[in-house]
């Protein structure tokens, strides 16, 4: 009576795929390895596996071998290449940019600069800044927008005209051609890189408080503009 085991080129397979997963290199070959044990134990004797078939099975445990050492390979690039864009970026530290970002942080001074950046002329446009509740603390209107990049001062106030308290905000700029169609309007922030965390892996420039992806950054000068 057979007692082949079946389903082993299955397994090897999907042992093949799992070697990308942590911690699943040396189970992968080890569990191959019993498989291929099992079934040369367990086969029947009348009918033994044949030459075709053993080397096929060892060919495929040469690709497992082959397929972790890539893994491990490219895992050794893939953080060699992390730790020196990392190093890279921190050139950017002291650097001015312009980022795209809607949250700024204000820190109970006369007044704050927002930026942004209008894709076609604006006939009317508003400004809507809240808090880090979400709740609106100033709303006005900024009147005709030129196409391209300004900016709008706030006074730190809000709608009943007295001071906010320092944190940080976001703000949204809203506006409408004079055909009454949907201008798009970028929010911008500009300043000064004063610090660079890794905690996620990657680079994520700060500018006073405000964290950044390295994918937001439009611009950079030497010297503030």
């Amino acid at each position: 009576m057979s007692m082949q085991i079946s389903g082993v080129t299955d397994l090897a397979d999907a042992t093949a795929t799992a070697v990308s997963t942590a911690g699943s290199t040396t189970m992968g070959q080890e569990t191959f390895l019993k498989l291929l044990v099992a079934q040369l134990q367990n086969q029947d004797p009348t009918a033994p596996m044949s030459n075709e078939e053993f080397v096929a099975q060892l060919a495929q445990f040469s690709s497992l071998e082959q397929l972790q050492t890539l893994n491990a390979s490219m895992e050794s690039i893939y953080y060699v290449n992390t730790s020196m864009n990392n190093a890279a970026m921190t050139s950017l530290l002291g650097q001015t940019v312009v980022a795209q970002s809607d949250t700024f942080h204000y820190d109970g001074s006369d007044g704050e600069t927002l930026y942004y950046d209008a894709s076609t002329q604006a006939a009317t446009a508003t400004i809507t800044i809240s808090d880090a509740d979400g709740s609106v603390v100033f709303s006005g209107s900024l009147g005709t927008l030129e196409a391209g990049e300004g900016s709008y001062t706030w006074n730190g106030k809000d709608v009943n005209g007295q001071p906010v308290s320092d944190g940080d905000y976001t703000f949204r700029i809203e506006g409408q051609d004079s055909d009454g169609s949907t201008v798009e309007i970028q929010t911008l922030i500009r300043g000064v890189v004063d610090e660079m965390a890794f905690d996620s892996g990657a680079a994520s420039p700060s500018i006073n408080g405000v964290t950044l992806a390295m994918s937001d950054i439009i611009r950079l000068y030497t010297e503030a503009p």
